[in-house]
Parts: C-alpha cells; sequence; structure tokens
C-alpha cells in the first residue's frame, strides 16, 4: 500500500514548530496546518475566558489573512487545544493548533506549491498569536525548556 501523506516544515514562527500537509499528497484538495508550542501565564487573570478571546481574534485572522476564495474557501475547522485547568502564573502548558484547509475545486495545487503562499499567511496569522500571548499576559516557547518574550 503506497504512503499518501506528506509533511513539510514552514519555518515563519521562531516561537511555535509549524507543518503543513495533506493526508493525500497525490490531490490534496484538504491540507492541514499544525502548530505547537508551549504557553505560560506571567499574570493572574480569567485564564479560560482570555484564551477563549484569542481563539476568537485568530479565527477572523485566518479569514483576513488566508481565506481569499482564490486559493482557499470559506471553509475551514479551527481546532485550538490548550488545557487551563489548574493554570498558574509560571505554569508552561502545552498548546496545539490545528487548522484544515479547502483548497478551491477549481484551483487545486500540489503541496510543494503551497509552501509560499502559505508562508506568508499562516507566518502572519502564528507570529499574530504569539503577540495576542504576549499582550494577554503569557510568554509562547516553542520547547519546554525556557520562556521567552516575544
Amino acid at each position: 500500500m503506497k504512503r499518501l501523506n506528506k509533511e513539510y516544515s514552514l519555518d515563519v514562527c521562531k516561537y511555535m514548530s509549524v507543518k503543513y500537509g495533506s493526508v493525500n499528497k497525490d490531490d490534496p484538495q484538504v491540507i492541514y496546518v499544525a502548530c505547537k508550542c508551549w504557553v505560560s501565564p506571567t499574570i493572574e487573570t480569567d485564564y479560560e475566558r482570555t484564551i477563549s478571546r484569542i481563539e476568537k481574534e485568530i479565527k477572523k485572522s485566518i479569514k483576513l489573512f488566508l481565506i481569499d476564495e482564490t486559493n482557499f474557501t470559506d471553509k475551514f475547522i479551527l481546532d485550538f487545544d490548550i488545557n487551563t485547568d489548574k493554570f498558574n502564573i509560571g505554569d508552561k502548558k502545552f498548546l496545539s493548533f490545528d487548522l484544515f484547509l479547502k483548497q478551491n475545486g477549481h484551483n487545486v495545487k500540489k503541496l510543494k506549491d503551497l509552501k509560499e503562499i502559505l508562508s506568508i499567511g499562516v507566518g502572519t496569522v502564528v507570529n499574530n498569536l504569539v503577540y495576542l500571548f504576549n499582550e494577554n499576559g503569557f510568554t509562547v516557547a516553542m520547547k519546554n525548556e525556557h520562556t521567552t518574550y516575544l
């Protein structure tokens, strides 16, 4: 059986690991963008509400910088996953951010040909995410070793 999944790294943010790919490299109608990082609060706040607001802003950012009807349709799935239970100042929690985009059926590109388009759009979205976390009293780091400020 031939493997059809393929994944590429996107070097667009030094605070998050970002990759994109498809489960069918021969016909990548739906592509995914997978991001992961560690988030740590620096101030006391309602973490669940703050992160919910950040997620809403990221959805707006995705619509603004990735959904253009030329390359991607307005149908997308965002899975924004972080556990806010027992969150305290200095605690590091793992954040995974998965985005599924549907290519325009009349303009389906090969995975490799999407790298430049995604680098610009996804780069803007994830760097905006880091900025929003920093603005709301969180630090973001690619690894769980040390905390990095933007």
